[in-house]
């Protein structure tokens, strides 16, 4: 009999490929669950489902034309973010926004923004801050002179703004809890966007914000980020 010669590279060839075979079949899956994360978060926050509606994974892997171990997956990171909620015996239904989850978001922020502004405002590039501001200059042009301006553009671009800081943050574990409540704060401030007077206000406050950014001055962007959450705070709870 003849004895097989151990080739310890040969062995670690053998579990690479192994090793890349394993993850080659999962990435579809993760790539699946990714997406499905994405519409039912997108969903949830343009108010497409109820407060309080059950989502059951077989209905939703029907609407997203998906297995259910995504679906799974989906709601369980949903619930993370809170914009789900999982009760015993009924499964996940969508969680309401009250008055408690309103305030309690925008005292974190008033802590957590600034602080992520410390290590962000000598980062950012200055021609991401230009092209902010030509956007948000041309947003108060349009409005001055009349002109409506779409919810869904000042949605996105409010939230390119506030991620123009949290991308350029240092502290990783900062930047994971403020993406996390900026899902939570998209679904109460989208009706907002629809109202002339929180649009200029906040216009304004987005223009002072990026000023300060530009010229590089942290005390002046610390001050525009808590005075804009601060009038954000005041309006959403006096309309709840």
């Amino acid at each position: 009999m003849i004895s097989q010669i151990y080739d310890p590279a040969e062995r670690e060839i053998s579990i690479n490929i192994k090793r890349t075979k394993a993850l080659s079949k999962r990435k579809p899956q993760v790539r699946y669950a990714e997406k499905a994360t994405e519409e039912l978060r997108n969903m949830i926050i343009e108010n497409r489902f109820a407060i309080g509606e059950p989502l059951s994974e077989v209905w939703l892997a029907e609407l997203l034309n998906m297995s259910r171990t995504p679906i799974r997956e989906a709601i369980g990171e949903l619930c993370r973010e809170g914009l789900l909620k999982m009760i015993p015996h009924r499964g996940a239904i969508v969680a309401e926004m009250s008055f408690k989850d309103v305030k309690e978001i925008n005292d974190l922020r008033m802590v957590l923004e600034p602080l992520a502004a410390e290590t962000a405002v000598t980062r950012i590039p200055e021609e991401q801050i230009e092209e902010q501001l030509g956007a948000w200059k041309h947003l108060k042009e349009q409005l001055e002179s009349g002109s409506t301006v779409s919810a869904s553009l000042l949605s996105e671009l409010d939230t390119k703004l506030h991620n123009l800081i949290l991308d350029h943050c240092d502290n990783g574990r900062l930047r994971e809890f403020l993406s996390v409540l900026r899902y939570q704060i998209l679904r109460y401030v989208k009706a907002s966007w629809e109202t002339r007077e929180f649009v200029i206000e906040t216009v304004d406050q987005h223009l002072n914000i990026l000023h300060n950014l530009k010229d590089r001055d942290l005390g002046g962007v610390k001050s525009a980020l808590e005075e804009h959450i601060a009038f954000n705070k005041r309006y959403h709870l006096d309309f709840l």
